[in-house]
């Protein structure tokens, strides 16, 4: 694997050094220097945030293995705060991040709710500085359930497909995305990132893209894009979509957590090739200490072995790594993992 011992070269460490974004997990908000300002955190735990902040989003996830976690980006930059209708917006030179929450307790018609809130999120982000969407966490309750084409996943993706499409938003400019389901009933939080620099979009060789699944996966395919890279002036923000125990398009060892992470590791490696294959000028992307990695757990019981695994499979430390439980797409798969890295 190809995920963790590669030498840093002089360039990629004066960048991360000097980088203007700092992204970690915390068990509080406090910066890492006076001159820092929050761009976005994320907490996971069962009680609301003790800090209220409008750079702040509380997604109904919850740390497996503390009660309380945020993972915090910080950025050395002015951030603006700012409402556009029912969204939250942070913005600064490089980034803009628009926050949509909502516990749908007036809603019979997911797609069509889907639908109304990704068309607004749209809308804020277009009144940012920030035209290009990069990356888009979805977490919402309830994800496998339903039957068929009215599986609230099924019907999440179509909603979203049509305000794309709508946006004018193609297939290959989709952004990164990450969708998981939460473990309430009920709820959508909608968290997209857009930045004004250059972006590059790649594609896993071992797995179908999410926008040509065939027909079997719902009447509207995923839009979603697997990785990329942000090209800042002080550092490069590598993306990488939520990643599960799929090849071609089909889900691999039902029912095996061990498996299935083995596999989810194979297209994390996969995925770090093509990302380098679209940023050239950088040293290979490889899952160091400059990264930070979400795990999302269907059954919490498989944390010890999951954690042990990562550990000798990557070597990241205990703040690198965010264990939430919560419930992947397919009801079949047990794991999925998520990240950043910033060089």
């Amino acid at each position: 694997m190809t995920l963790n011992n590669t030498v840093e070269s002089d360039a990629e460490v004066n960048r991360a050094t000097h980088s203007r974004l700092r992204v970690s997990l915390a068990n509080d908000l406090t910066p890492p220097s006076a001159a820092h300002n929050l761009l976005i955190a994320f907490h996971f735990g069962p009680t609301p945030a003790r800090l209220r902040h409008p750079a702040v989003v509380s997604p109904s996830l919850h740390a497996i293995d503390r009660d309380e976690l945020y993972e915090t980006w910080w950025i050395d930059d002015e951030v603006e705060y700012s409402t556009h209708g029912s969204m939250r917006i942070a913005e600064c030179a490089d980034y803009a991040v628009v926050i949509y929450e909502n516990d749908e307790r007036n809603n019979d018609n997911h797609e069509s709710f889907v639908h109304q809130a990704y068309a607004e999120m749209l809308e804020a982000v277009a009144a940012t500085q920030h035209p290009r969407l990069v990356k888009v966490w979805n977490y919402l309750g309830g994800i496998n359930d339903g039957e068929g084409d009215l599986e609230r996943y099924r019907q999440f993706s179509a909603g979203r497909a049509i305000a794309f499409r709508e946006s004018g938003v193609d297939n290959e400019d989709a952004p990164t995305g990450t969708g998981v389901g939460t473990i309430g009933d009920r709820g959508l939080s909608i968290i997209a990132l857009c930045s004004n620099r250059d972006f590059a979009l790649a594609e896993n060789p071992r797995q179908i893209s999410a926008f040509h699944y065939p027909r079997e996966y719902g009447p509207k395919s995923p839009k979603f894009g697997r990785g990329g890279a942000v090209a800042a002036s002080d550092h490069h923000l590598h993306l990488i979509s939520g990643t599960a125990s799929i090849v071609g398009h089909k889900s691999m060892h039902p029912g095996d957590t061990i498996l299935q992470l083995d596999e989810t590791l194979r297209n994390l490696d996969s995925l770090c090739d093509a990302i380098s294959e679209v940023t050239p000028e950088d040293p290979k992307l490889i899952l160091d200490d400059q990264s930070v990695l979400r795990v999302y757990l269907r059954n919490p019981g498989d944390y010890l072995a999951i954690a042990s695994r990562l550990k000798d499979n990557l070597g990241l430390s205990a703040d690198q790594i965010a264990f939430l439980h919560g419930n992947i797409c397919r009801r079949e798969l047990l794991v999925e993992i998520d990240g950043i890295r910033v060089q």
